[in-house]
């Protein structure tokens, strides 16, 4: 065994010398590691920035194309409007032209009947609701076709007939008439006699004949019967 001296001062400079290189190492590694966090954050938020950007060029182009689409929804419902505006008014128009060829073709009978029927003639009779319950409006047009020099006078029966339960009975006059209701008629061409009838709670109406009597020289009669049916309320008279 051979003794060698320790030299205190060379020991004591290694262990400084190797803490300082460690304490080295430790700060390398440390500034390394902020310049990639750094780096990777510069990155990190170039990223970001460009995606926000894509982003709010999105929400632009989305909002454009809402704009469109709402345009676009609007102009539609415009244009169903003014189709449906347009059938409309040719319903109207189709409508108005059929009541004035039906008015042309009436006085045409009137005023130049040729192979029509001569004398007094029941032209026209419609039923609708009144608007009260159990009640229910006329509207009678009579012509005197042909011969036109002197007025005609007379007046108008209604019958009515149909069922009460079992039973097959017939009503006229005032059991049905209510007051007000024209019956009295005097023209020279035309008149239209309007009134209102009042129906049995526990009847159902088939039909009603309505007859129409001259009181005047020539003492004519006519009468037509019709099937009881109730049109829709398109004037006054049915009010």
């Amino acid at each position: 065994m051979v003794l060698v001296p320790v030299n205190r001062r060379h020991r004591r400079r290694v262990r400084v010398y190797g803490a300082l290189a460690v304490l080295l190492l430790v700060v390398t590694s440390f500034i390394g590691g902020q310049i990639s966090v750094h780096q990777n954050t510069s990155g990190l938020e170039r990223d970001l920035s460009h995606y926000r950007d894509r982003a709010r060029a999105l929400d632009d182009s989305l909002q454009s194309a809402r704009n469109e689409l709402a345009l676009h929804r609007t102009s539609v419902q415009v244009a169903q409007q003014a189709q449906e505006q347009v059938r409309s008014e040719i319903r109207d128009l189709r409508g108005q032209m059929a009541e004035l060829e039906e008015a042309v073709a009436f006085y045409k009978s009137v005023m130049a009947p040729g192979a029509v029927e001569q004398g007094l003639r029941i032209e026209k009779f419609d039923l609708a609701a009144a608007g009260t319950e159990g009640e229910v409006a006329f509207r009678l047009v009579l012509t005197q076709v042909g011969d036109n020099r002197n007025n005609v006078t007379g007046d108008v029966l209604l019958r009515l007939a149909g069922r009460q339960g079992e039973e097959t009975v017939q009503l006229s006059g005032s059991d049905i008439l209510l007051e007000g209701s024209e019956t009295r008629f005097r023209f020279r061409y035309f008149q239209e006699l309007t009134g209102r009838l009042r129906l049995p709670a526990d009847m159902q109406p088939e039909q009603i004949t309505v007859e129409a009597i001259s009181g005047t020289r020539r003492n004519q009669k006519t009468e037509k019967t019709y099937i009881w049916q109730l049109q829709e309320r398109g004037g006054a008279w049915a009010g």
